[in-house]
Parts: structure tokens; C-alpha cells; sequence
């Protein structure tokens, strides 16, 4: 049954190009806030429109996901017709909102990709920025899901539906939800670390792409002017930007994007103005529509060219002229794009020319990816031997250098630097980035550990090697700040990847420690939760890598100021400083000897009097004791959790607590020896707890990722087996222990095991 009604990005390109789609879910235990949700029950369209005018909307049964009706839409005329939904009025800038929808196509229809996008209008232009893309098929519904950050305000919002490639789609609309992610409070990046710039001063530029929505909060041009002495515009000097109807330029987003770095001290990379990519067509024709003469083509190059590069003459120190021109499968080993059909090989020569005669002062490059493959390597090398054999002033070589954890070696990387030595040429390292994948049917909703520490030894691989070469490699250049502003979030598909150096809220990860060759600062505390009890909140929280101790701390105002509580070693904290009726509003930041990280997200809690059970009626925890042998090493609980409301209940929201003794201060392990929703999505921790309650002096408390599912109205969440152990296998002494009853051999009600919903104690009663 659904519920009842509830009343920054760019446009993924090709390589070269940037995007702001955040994929990464929030912290663990945080509380999406549901703003908005569509589900057509009503048996209307519930706002939804025709994007053109002409498309037939209607809220059918055919169309149902869940319930009994979807959206189902029809008569599409154009390729950018679709379903469409204005939601200004749930969207504030510099927050972060997940947006869900699902979508499937009608029984006959053939597969298609269809696109998830947000039409942003501001006074000065309108916006298109992809949210999600995958493959619409008939057989199943598929999710599209993605988070989108506000950077500034906007006359309109509107989020739509569309299949680019198919003008006559007929498409189904299910479930759509907008979701408000917990507000995390300002990013404020870490003044105190070392500068990357600082850190490279001897051996390279250290620069960055980036992209104009990065220049509108203060925290992205901090860290942009901090730690770089070199930045690249990913788009804005591209020929559809700057030129985008013949003898039409636009440099109001050029001249802010360079003004910027002028203003910073920062050297600018010009990128990019030849490409087979992001030209518009007419720069391929005629008047009558047929492929452009040679001499047009020449005289339109030659053109734009003198005007871009004569505007910023003096102020861009080097430019990729041309760029992707390599096709090692070709015979002369040249990308057969319009450019080479109307020109052959002559364009890469007067690209160069026209831009010496532009700028004599401007070091010139020609930019390709993959050049560590020994194919493309030798034709790019073959190429600049013949370029510079005729004169043509070619001053550096590129390597863009986007490469995964996987592939290619550092030894083919070092190989290809070394290739073009004899040249007599730069090397730049163009457009550095790291994806954690191997292949394109994977994806993570939360970055691994152990690929955090392989990022972290590759990266540090890589600028070994540069220093190595530092007598030829003159610049290196990320192709992104930080993990937010990552083309590959959006390629080859749409999902999380943490290829750079700063994470989504600006702060060093460990590849960023890597290469400084420092010890790191612990990044923040995650996962934090909060357990109101009578006369205490317990709290607790995911271990920071490389953190020695955390310090806790607390508020009576959302969002601080905030008063130390303690300094703990352990990942738990009991406060019983505490007033019932109150609420309290906590975060954790974690330290070691590089400093302190910033604070964890904040997480609120009302201690209140529970001495009798609170209302029952809707989430009740059976139990059993799978062991009644009360002396033996082990102890060994199982759960089932009922859900007797008339919604269902994300497992993700819930915690159980079973209440013991240690009997001995002894390091403990969990295991989930089963569990229906999968064991792999079941975590047990320990939480010590800083008082001791009756039979109570730690809870193993049960948490459940985002995998786990949801639990179903008048369902339950089938059984959860669990087991602890100490480490070294000595004796519990159960008999005493708050939670533990022996007679409960089979599942029943049992209110000494208490659980909790979003930090709130839904069911049982606490130790006193």
C-alpha cells in the first residue's frame, strides 16, 4: 500500500568535461526529510505536465509500480518531450535533495535510454543538468535515482523525463519521491594542511579543472585558491561556449573563470579549441546545409581562434589546440572526426599556426587520452615528429592520465612520458583522475576501505613518477577538485566514484596524505546515533581511520555553538548530564597528532522518563536465547522485529540493543550467522556504557544498511541470529544479564531488548 500524498551539476558530457552530480548517500542513521512524493493513487497526475504541450498524461493501472495506478505518458513528439514536475518551491540553495523516480516501458516496446534532468532557470539562461541516465526496458522497473545540490537561487525547477533518442516513446512513471538530506551545516575545508601547491613548488605546477558553479560558494574558491597555482576552465573557452553561433562570441563565463585565477595568482591552462566534440555543426557547413569548403572551415578556424586567444593574450599561459585527434587503428593514426574528412591532417597544422599567430607567448599542446597504450602512444609521437619536421609549433604534448585502480600500470604511465623526451617537447599531465572501478557494471553506494588505501598507494605511485621526470613534466593537472565535481559520476554510467584528492565536502582523503608524504588528519566521525534513554543519551559512531581519540560534544541549539563533553578513546559515549525533555544536539570530531578533523554530522536526541514501556501498536522486538547455557563462552541472541503499522519501515532506520555484562573486560566479535535479509547487511558493535545499569554494562547494539530492505506493513523482518564472543574465548556469566532470559527458547515479545527508530526508543524499556 503507498502512503498518502505529501504536500550542482552540469550536464554529463564526454571526456574533457565536468559534472556536479552527487551520488553518495548520507551518513549512516541520518534522516532524509520527505518533501514531496508522487504515486498517482488519487487517480490524478498529481502536477506532472507535458514538457511540450502535446504529450498524454494519465494516472493508469497499466502504470502501477505499487498500488493501483502510475503515471503513464504518451504521444511524444520530439525527442526533448517527457513528463515534467515544478518543484521550486521544495529547493533551497546549498542543500542537497535526493530525487527517485521509476520508470518502465510498456509491454512490446524496445529498450531505450531515457534521462533524469533538472531544468534550472536563473535571469540569464536556462540550465539542463542531467540527473541520472539508464536503460528504460519493458521487463522490469528501473530506479533512477540521484542527489542533486542547489548552489544558487533560481526563477524555476523543474525535474523531467525524457528518451533523447526516441521521439515516439511511450513511457511509465511510478513512485516518484523528493527527498531533503540532512543539512550538514557549512563546508569549511582545512585551513591548516599543507598546500598542494606549497608541497610541489620544487618540481610542478600542481592545477585543477573546475567549473563556474565552483566559484559561487566561499569554500570552493578557498580550497581552489589554497592549494593550486594552475587551474583549467573545463568548459567555458570550448567552442559552444565561447562561440556558439558563427561570428556570436560569449566571455562573460570565460572572463569570470579566467579573472578568477588572475586574481589568485593561479596560472591558466586554455582547453580546449579544436575538438571533434562540444563544435558546433555549423563549423562543419555551408550555407546550404552540405560539409564546409576547406577554406571555410580555415577561415572560420582562423577566426575563432585569433578572437579567443587574442582575449586572454598574456593572461592563459598554455593551451590544448587540438585535442583527441589519435586513432591508433587508422593508418596514419588520426581520429577520422569532421575536422580530418574536410581537412585531413592539414587542420592540426593550421590550428597551431593560426594560435602562434594569436599569442606568440602562449606554450601550444596537443592533448589525448590513453597514451599509455603502446599503439596510440607511437601514432601521437609519429605525429608530432612529422608537425614539427614542417615547423608547426607544437611546444608540449598532453596526457590527460584518466586511469582506474586497475589499469594501466605505472610502468606504462612512466613510459609514456619518457617516449616523447627526444621530441624536445612539455609534458603536462593534463587531466589526472583515479576511478575506483574496474568495469562498468559496478558500483558502490559508499566508497570501500581497502580501496581508499589502494587509491591512496597509486596516487602516491604516480607522483613519484612525475618528480621522477620533473625535468619534463612541468604541470600536473586533476581533472576536479574534490569527489563532487567528477565527470565520471556521470561516465561511462551514473553512478558514486571517488576518483581526486578532497572528498565531497572538501576535505583530504587519504591519497591527498599519500602524496604530501604526512601523517592525516582522521576525516570526520561517521555513522553517528543517538539513544535517548531516562537520564541519558548514548552515543555512538563509526571509527575514523587513523584517529587516536574523539572528542564529543554537545548544544541546546541546532547547529552549535557546540561545549565539549569528553575526550574518549572508544567509539561510544554515554551522557548522563542530561534533563529529561530536553533536547540535545551532538557531534563528534576525531583526533590524532596531525590535529582534529571536522565535526560528524549533528544527530538529535530527547532523554525522557521510561520506567513503563512506551505505546505499543506498531514496531515490537521478539527474541529467543539460541543458547541457555548461561556460563559458556558465548552469547547468542536472536531477533525478529514485527512491523504491525500500515507503512512500511526502511530496516536502515532501526537499532536494536540486547543489554549485558562482560564479565571481564575482554575485546569482543560479532558474528550474523544468518539473517533473511542478508548477514552481510546486519552490523554489530559494542557500546560501553560509561555507567553501569543494572545487569547492564555494554549493549551489543544491531544496526542494518541501506540493503537490507525495508519491512513490510504487518510484516516482520524474518529472523536475525547473531553471536558474540571475547576474543581470547573465556566465560560469560549470563544469569545476571539484563536482556538475557533462558526461558525464551522460541520467538515472543521482549521489552529488556530495546530498539530504536532515527535515535528514538520505540520499543522496550532500558536498564535502570
Amino acid at each position: 500500500m503507498k502512503n498518502k500524498p505529501v504536500l550542482k551539476v552540469l550536464q554529463g558530457l564526454l571526456v574533457s568535461s565536468l559534472a556536479l552530480l552527487l551520488f553518495s548517500p548520507p551518513p549512516a542513521h541520518a534522516q532524509n526529510t520527505l518533501l514531496l512524493q508522487t504515486h498517482f493513487e488519487d487517480g490524478t497526475t498529481q502536477g506532472w505536465t507535458g514538457r511540450g504541450g502535446v504529450e498524454t498524461l494519465a494516472a493508469a493501472s497499466e502504470a502501477a509500480r505499487s498500488g493501483s495506478y502510475g503515471l503513464r505518458v504518451g504521444n511524444f513528439k520530439q525527442s526533448w518531450h517527457g513528463p515534467t514536475l515544478d518543484v521550486t518551491a521544495y529547493l533551497e540553495p546549498g542543500q542537497t535533495y535526493v530525487f527517485s523516480g521509476w520508470i518502465k516501458l510498456p509491454p512490446g516496446v524496445s529498450n531505450t535510454t531515457v534521462y533524469m534532468t533538472m531544468q534550472r532557470k536563473v535571469p540569464s539562461t536556462t540550465y539542463y543538468e542531467r540527473l541520472y541516465f539508464d536503460t528504460a526496458t519493458s521487463s522490469n522497473w528501473v530506479n533512477f535515482k540521484a542527489q542533486y545540490k542547489l548552489l544558487e537561487a533560481a526563477d524555476n525547477l523543474s525535474v523531467y523525463f525524457e528518451a533523447s533518442n526516441n521521439a515516439t516513446l511511450v513511457l511509465h512513471l511510478d513512485d516518484f519521491r523528493l527527498e531533503k538530506l540532512p543539512d550538514l551545516g557549512p563546508i569549511v575545508i582545512e585551513d591548516q594542511i599543507p598546500s598542494l601547491k606549497d608541497v610541489f613548488a620544487s618540481d610542478f605546477l600542481l592545477g585543477t579543472a573546475f567549473s563556474n558553479d565552483e566559484l559561487i560558494a566561499e569554500a570552493d574558491r578557498k580550497l581552489l585558491a589554497k592549494h593550486f597555482n594552475s587551474v583549467t576552465p573545463g568548459n567555458v573557452l570550448k567552442w559552444d561556449s565561447t562561440e556558439p553561433q558563427e561570428g556570436v562570441f560569449d566571455f562573460s563565463r570565460s572572463d569570470a573563470a579566467v579573472q578568477f585565477a588572475i586574481q589568485n595568482g593561479q596560472q591558466v591552462r586554455g582547453h580546449t579549441l579544436v575538438w571533434h566534440s562540444q563544435t558546433p555543426d555549423w563549423v562543419f557547413r555551408d550555407a546550404s546545409g552540405n560539409l564546409a569548403s576547406k577554406e571555410l572551415l580555415f577561415q572560420r578556424m582562423r577566426k575563432h581562434i585569433t578572437e579567443v586567444m587574442g582575449r586572454y593574450q598574456g593572461q592563459i599561459s598554455a593551451w590544448d589546440v587540438v585535442n583527441e585527434v589519435i586513432d591508433a587503428s587508422q593508418p596514419d593514426g588520426l581520429r577520422r572526426s569532421t575536422w580530418y574528412q574536410i581537412a585531413g591532417e592539414e587542420f592540426i597544422e593550421k590550428a597551431f599556426l593560426y594560435a602562434r599567430e594569436a599569442d606568440p607567448s602562449a606554450a601550444l599542446f596537443i592533448n589525448d587520452y590513453n597514451t599509455h597504450e603502446a599503439g596510440k602512444s607511437q601514432a601521437l609521437y609519429n605525429l608530432i615528429q612529422r608537425l614539427k619536421a614542417k615547423g608547426i609549433p607544437v611546444d608540449g604534448v598532453g596526457h590527460q592520465t584518466h586511469i582506474s585502480l586497475f589499469y594501466p600500470t605505472i610502468q606504462e604511465i612512466e613510459r609514456s612520458i619518457i617516449k616523447f623526451a627526444d621530441l624536445g617537447v612539455e609534458t603536462h599531465i593534463t587531466e589526472l583522475d583515479v576511478s575506483v572501478y574496474s568495469q562498468s557494471s559496478q558500483r558502490y553506494d559508499t566508497f570501500p576501505e581497502d580501496l581508499k588505501q589502494k587509491q591512496a598507494a597509486l596516487y602516491k605511485q604516480l607522483f613519484d613518477v612525475f618528480k621522477m621526470h620533473k625535468n619534463q613534466v612541468t604541470s600536473v593537472t586533476l581533472w576536479g577538485k574534490d569527489d563532487a565535481n567528477t565527470w565520471l559520476r556521470t561516465f561511462p554510467v551514473a553512478r558514486n566514484d571517488w576518483p581526486l584528492l578532497f572528498d565531497e565536502r572538501l576535505q583530504s582523503k587519504l591519497a591527498y596524505w599519500a602524496i604530501v608524504n604526512a601523517t592525516p588528519i582522521p576525516s570526520p566521525p561517521t555513522g553517528l546515533t543517538a539513544t535517548a534513554g531516562n537520564g541519558r543519551v548514548g552515543l555512538g559512531w563509526i571509527a575514523s581511520s587513523s584517529a587516536t581519540s574523539y572528542n564529543v560534544k554537545r548544544a541546546t541549539v541546532a547547529g552549535g555553538p557546540y561545549t565539549p563533553l569528553a575526550t574518549v578513546s572508544s567509539t561510544s559515549y554515554s551522557d548522563t548530564s542530561v534533563t529529561n525533555g530536553t533536547t540535545y544536539h551532538y557531534v563528534v570530531s576525531a583526533r590524532n597528532s596531525a590535529g582534529e578533523s571536522a565535526n560528524s554530522a549533528q544527530l538529535s536526541a530527547t532523554p525522557q522518563g521510561t520506567s513503563t514501556p512506551p505505546p505499543q501498536g506498531t514496531l515490537v522486538v521478539q527474541y529467543r536465547a539460541a543458547d541457555t547455557h548461561a556460563g559458556d563462552n558465548g552469547i547468542k541472541p536472536h531477533f525478529k522485529i514485527q512491523n504491525h503499522g500500515s507503512d512500511p519501515v526502511m530496516l536502515s532506520e532501526l537499532a536494536i540493543r540486547y543489554w549485558f555484562t562482560i564479565d571481564g573486560e575482554k575485546p569482543l566479535a560479532f558474528d550474523c550467522d544468518y539473517a533473511r535479509v542478508g548477514s552481510s547487511n546486519v552490523t554489530g558493535r559494542y557500546v560501553t556504557l560509561s555507567t553501569g545499569k543494572t545487569g547492564a554494562d555494554h549493549a551489543l547494539e544491531i544496526t542494518f544498511n541501506s540493503s537490507a530492505g525495508s519491512i513490510p506493513a504487518g510484516g516482520d523482518s524474518g529472523e536475525i541470529q547473531t553471536r558474540t564472543h571475547k576474543t581470547d574465548w573465556s566465560n560469560f556469566n549470563e544469569s545476571d544479564d539484563y536482556s538475557f532470559e533462558l526461558s525464551k527458547t522460541s520467538f515472543s515479545h521482549w521489552e529488556r531488548v530495546t530498539l530504536y527508530r532515527n535515535g528514538q526508543l520505540v520499543w522496550g524499556t532500558e536498564p535502570p
